[in-house]
């Protein structure tokens, strides 16, 4: 063979193998990779987390993600170039608890993972308060709590500064005590400058209802002011003007201590037998037909009354009922010792009324609506009121059983990030998740003990700070705690 076609047979090789590299090396940039055993290149597929902590490590099939391999994307790790088929990953940090599950990986589709919340191995508490409290409500600003406290012959309400624990005695009564089974919270003002009370009697058990001046230290009966018989669920009239409503046997009152003795209660609905108020409007349900009715503020007259679903089922046998309303056109409404409903009205098809089962001791709906969270004494499940497009996607109407214990729950409620819920079990602290592909993470956030049984849970999302009130049995000395949860993020990550 001459040199010169020794040249050409040269060029021709390498030329080839140019060919053939560029086209592997463009394969592998559009996330294809040859499959030796099937001798073939196949597109693969990616997983995408996000993780509190952002520091959190990822592993995949028990081997550390190489970092060439992630991308962080909006906070998030990117990892590309994985082969179709089912993969075990494992998200973990120092100091946390760890998150693992089997994911599938399909081509060309990236598997996401947007809320991997890990709680801590532990937490160290720090005290704000002590006593024999049995509940304890934030006020608007989370400035302060009111903490309602009861030795068996005496209940009292202090107020404490949330940040130089300062703290301030504000009611004390031997004649009334405080029910927290009875549901309802002591309702502070929008201004923060007073109190609304439920409380029930010691002889008899009849409710009342006690309005205190926190500038002041005046405490006043409304027995006293106004004529309303077995008052319940006391809240303020949303324009902070010193008003507020009582549902009265069967009548919604909106009553005016300041006014004169003959215009401090107006009547502004009768037959109600629930309502809750949301934004400028009330909502009431009718006790007979089960019809949910809005009566709007500004000149509030039982004449502004307008219905806005149909009739609930079974409200009419309601003994106690309780109604949530998000907006008009999602509204649950359930009785702890009946049924329990949601009517969700999404603007596609004709509203509907959803069943939620028996026994509801309470519900939650989500920050933007497009859930709600309602819980037996053993059950926890989510609704879905409107399509939700994020992995894993689901339907408006759809059910989700979060967790289902032989044990009493109690203490149910939505972490900061709406996908993830707070409860307590057996007397610890624990954390679910709501997705549910492969297996459902639950995790202990604070463990029980007989000297420290979780009581009471409040969340303050915006300052990153989880309270419980603690102690060795459902009533006696307790102690109000708080802990950082979930991790505070900065605007660039931890």
């Amino acid at each position: 063979m001459d040199l010169n076609r020794l040249h050409i047979v040269v060029f021709w090789v390498f030329f080839v193998l140019f060919l053939t590299t560029a086209a592997s090396v463009l394969f592998f940039t559009f996330g294809y990779r040859f499959s030796f055993h099937r001798g073939i290149f196949i597109y693969t597929g990616s997983i995408t987390v996000k993780s509190n902590p952002r520091s959190a490590t990822v592993s995949l099939d028990g081997n550390a993600v190489p970092a060439d391999m992630i991308h962080n994307i909006n906070q998030s790790i990117h990892v590309t170039g994985i082969m179709p088929g089912e993969h075990f990953l494992r998200v973990s940090a120092d100091g946390f608890q760890s998150w693992e599950k089997k994911v599938v990986v399909q081509s060309g589709i990236s598997t996401e993972f947007w809320n991997v919340l890990l709680p801590r191995s532990s937490y160290d508490r720090a005290r704000a308060a002590d006593g024999d409290i049995v509940r304890v409500f934030p006020s608007p600003t989370r400035k302060y709590f009111s903490l309602v406290s009861d030795t068996g012959s005496e209940t009292t309400v202090a107020f404490i500064e949330r940040t130089d624990k300062t703290s301030k005695r504000v009611f004390s009564s031997r004649t009334y005590r405080f029910d927290p089974e009875d549901g309802r919270n002591v309702e502070w003002a929008k201004n923060e400058d007073s109190l609304l009370i439920p409380l029930r009697s010691r002889a008899d058990g009849k409710r009342g209802v006690m309005i205190v001046d926190l500038k002041t230290g005046i405490a006043t009966d409304l027995k006293d002011i106004a004529v309303a018989p077995d008052p319940e669920n006391p809240r303020w009239h949303p324009d902070d003007n010193g008003t507020f409503f009582v549902l009265s046997r069967g009548s919604l009152l909106l009553v005016d201590p300041a006014a004169t003795s003959s215009d401090r209660i107006e009547n502004v609905a009768d037959n109600v037998s629930a309502y809750d108020l949301s934004g400028r409007s009330a909502a009431v349900l009718d006790r007979t037909s089960g019809i949910v009715s809005r009566i709007t503020f500004g000149g509030i007259t039982g004449t502004d009354r307008k219905d806005i679903t149909g009739p609930i089922p079974e409200a009419d046998r309601f003994s106690a009922p309780y109604l949530t309303m998000y907006d008009e056109r999602r509204i649950a409404v359930y009785d702890r010792d009946g049924e329990g409903f949601l009517y969700n009205d999404d603007l596609k098809l004709e509203p509907s009324i959803i069943p939620l089962g028996t026994g509801i001791r309470g519900v939650q709906f989500s920050d933007d609506g497009k859930k709600l969270l309602f819980f037996t004494g053993h059950d926890i499940s989510v609704v879905f009121t409107r399509d939700w497009d994020v992995q894993p996607a689901r339907k408006d109407g759809d059910i989700l059983q979060i967790a289902r214990f032989s044990s009493p729950l109690s203490e149910v409620q939505w972490a900061k990030d709406y996908e993830h819920v707070l409860f307590v079990n057996d007397g610890e602290l624990n954390l679910a998740e709501l997705d549910n592909r492969d297996r459902r993470n639950i995790a202990t956030i604070l463990p029980a003990s007989t000297s420290d049984i979780i009581r009471q849970v409040v969340t303050l999302p915006a300052e990153n700070q989880l309270y419980v009130l603690s102690g060795p049995a459902p009533t006696g000395h307790a102690v109000f705690s708080f802990i950082s949860f979930p991790e505070p993020i900065g605007l660039f990550g931890q």
